[in-house]
């Protein structure tokens, strides 16, 4: 190193003074502990590490154990209600209905009550701890009892129906009567708003014994009123309505006209026959059921006379044939006269010259 600083000492500009920026690292820190590390160790009073130590602290008793991981049980149970139904919404990030975040709040207000008969709750007061979990019991009931339906009061159980038809004898409370009267007033109104839009006298199967909703038939014909009210419709609905008045009438006036002119010679033509068929009106079942068992002669009948039908025209065929044979005949018959004539002609020449011939020879 000095060698190298007497080789660059009388160089300019050379910089040998330390950095004033530099500094020393600074120590380490140690982290904080997380769930899945474990504790930094303890040291005893005298500064040593205890991790190669025994504990000879006395450890809790199993009834105390168990009470202690049940207690933590139960608050880790009650936390989780709370998380779950907090800001109603689930675990997985659903809207909680009603329903179900009062069955959180009955769980948890079940566990409250069951932490507070064990006492384990040490701080606070107890009859303000049990004031307070009758003030949310009653609180809870009050919203159960508010939830009930008019479906579930029109549909009770048949133990329920048989039990208000014959009421025990006793003074009846003036508030089940006046729930009883409101409900039949409610009834007897939906039943006259059904009669009223249809739905009660619609058809019905076996899979729907209940009428249609009244909701969406009411906003079908809300919406073909609506359709028929605008002037438009109602223009063309008259003037279709005046052609076919019009039609109608033409065609009522033709078919009276059509039928007062045939009806009387109908009449006139009828009269007749009903006159000679009353005579036989006694024997018309027996020709009938003779007719129906000659139905297989008929039929017989009728095959027999296509196959007549076949067999004359195939004789006519026959006898054009043997007439055309006959003419045919006939002229060959007449051909061979008039040849045999020619040919006697031509023998009868033939021998006058050949006698001729003999003739002049012998003049020679």
């Amino acid at each position: 190193m000095s060698a190298a600083a007497a080789k660059y000492a009388n160089l300019p500009d050379i910089d040998t003074a330390p950095d004033v920026y530099e500094s020393e690292d600074p120590a380490p820190v140690p982290l904080t502990t997380t769930h899945g590390e474990e504790p930094p160790t303890r040291k005893n009073a005298n500064g040593n590490d205890n991790t190669d130590e025994l504990d000879t602290r006395e450890g809790p008793t199993q009834d105390a154990a168990r009470e202690k991981f049940r207690k933590a049980e139960r608050r880790a149970e009650r936390m989780r209600t709370m998380f779950e139904g907090e800001g109603g919404y689930d675990g997985d990030g659903r809207k909680m209905s009603v329903g179900m975040r009062l069955k959180a709040l009955q769980a948890e207000l079940s566990a409250l009550e069951a932490d507070a008969a064990v006492g384990q709750e040490d701080d606070g007061d107890a009859g303000e701890l049990i004031r307070g979990l009758v003030d949310v019991r009653s609180r809870l009931s009050a919203l159960r009892r508010g939830r009930g339906s008019l479906v579930a009061k029109l549909t009770n159980d048949v133990d329920g129906q048989v039990e208000s038809s014959s009421p025990a004898p006793g003074p009846s409370t003036p508030a089940s009567t006046d729930a009883k009267t409101g409900l039949v007033g409610i009834d007897e109104r939906v039943a006259q708003l059904e009669r009223v839009v249809g739905s009660s006298t619609a058809s019905l199967d076996e899979l729907t014994p209940l009428p249609p909703p009244l909701v969406p038939l009411i906003t079908r014909l809300n919406a073909q009123l609506t359709l028929l009210a605008q002037p438009r419709h109602i223009d063309s609905i008259s003037r279709r309505l005046k052609l076919l008045l019009s039609d109608l009438d033409r065609s009522a006036h033709t078919h009276g006209r059509k039928g007062a002119v045939a009806s009387e010679p109908t009449h006139q033509q009828l009269l007749p026959v009903l006159d000679r068929l009353a005579a036989s009106v006694p024997q018309i079942p027996h020709i009938l059921t003779r007719l129906k068992t000659l139905s297989a002669l008929h039929a017989s009948a009728a095959d027999f006379e296509q196959s007549l039908r076949t067999l004359e025209e195939d004789q006519k065929r026959s006898h054009s044939a043997l007439a055309e044979l006959d003419s045919a005949l006939k002229h060959v018959e007449t051909s061979l006269e008039e040849n045999r004539e020619v040919v006697k002609t031509n023998v009868e020449g033939l021998e006058s010259r050949i006698n001729a011939l003999f003739a002049r020879l012998e003049s020679i």
